[in-house]
């Protein structure tokens, strides 16, 4: 498959869709995000300038003063594939879902580095439920009633899982998670702790 060639374009030459069907645009999210990292994902045009994909980024770019942006030509696709795309693209995004223990830990890690989370597009309230889940895989430390001046992520305290947090460095990390991952497929689980249970449920059964 041929990739699409990257041109940079003025914004004065970016037309917005005028039946863009999508709504519910956070513009100052995005504007956040692309203040911190960058313009990192580019707009997707068809052969005319108008957006198909980008639209909130598109909006984004210019409450931040930028006078052009990246963007992708997609000028081979036909009139009803970009159609298809504008509204595919949306739909996708809306299919993907958060495992929250996994995603404790890379906001830990995170924090950890003193990292701003605000940046992410969290609102705090997501947050909060985030690291109060039921059942969450890591807790912070004021949680446990434990006191402490430490905020490093090894001093969590894991309310359930604790031989987790053993193998949790900076070498072994990447490849827990790719176990993980490999058995999330192979179990049909969604979380750490059904994962992990599976992963014991079946070694036990196999004696």
């Amino acid at each position: 498959m041929q990739l699409e060639k990257l041109e940079t374009i003025k914004l004065e030459n970016i037309v917005p869709y005028a039946r863009n069907p999508r709504k519910n645009q956070d513009i100052d999210k995005v504007a956040s995000s692309i203040k911190e990292y960058g313009f990192q994902q580019p707009l997707v045009l068809d052969k005319e300038n108008i957006i198909i994909v980008g639209h909130t980024r598109y909006l984004a770019a210019k409450k931040l003063g930028m006078t052009e942006v990246p963007c992708i030509i997609a000028d081979k696709l036909s009139p009803q594939q970009v159609k298809a795309y504008r509204i595919a693209d949306n739909r996708v995004a809306e299919e993907s879902k958060w495992d929250n223990e996994l995603l404790n830990l890379e906001l830990l890690d995170l924090q950890k580095d003193n990292i701003n989370l605000d940046t992410l597009g969290f609102e705090q309230d997501e947050l909060e439920k985030i690291f109060n889940q039921n059942d969450p895989l890591f807790v912070a430390p004021e949680q446990t009633g434990i006191e402490t001046d430490t905020e490093n992520v090894e001093d969590f305290i894991p309310s359930q899982v604790r031989m987790v947090q053993l193998f949790l460095n900076s070498e072994s990390e990447p490849k827990f998670k790719e176990m993980v991952n490999s058995l999330q497929d192979r179990y049909n689980t969604n979380n750490l702790t059904d994962t992990i249970y599976k992963a014991i449920e079946n070694e036990f059964n196999s004696k």
